[in-house]
């Protein structure tokens, strides 16, 4: 039992440090950049584009994620 919450706190300390790395590379880019679509264009300032990633990025992570609850939940 030891072991789980011990690699649960190590899984916690990498997150936020990895969060917390996202966040100031976000903060730090700023300028606006330009998202060709294909049939239009849109211009955004790079942190908006970049917080969308970060965000698609967790939530593709924590559905992938759930497949392994599952799993384990079906065992």
């Amino acid at each position: 039992m030891k072991d789980i919450e011990k690699k649960r706190q190590i899984n916690l300390i990498i997150s936020l440090v990895v969060a917390l790395i996202a966040i100031i590379f976000i903060v730090l880019n700023t300028n606006p950049v330009a998202i060709s679509f294909g049939f239009f264009k849109v211009k955004l300032p790079l942190i908006v584009v970049l917080a969308v990633m970060v965000i698609i990025g967790i939530l593709l992570g924590w559905f992938m994620g759930q497949d392994k609850v599952f799993n384990k939940k079906k065992d």
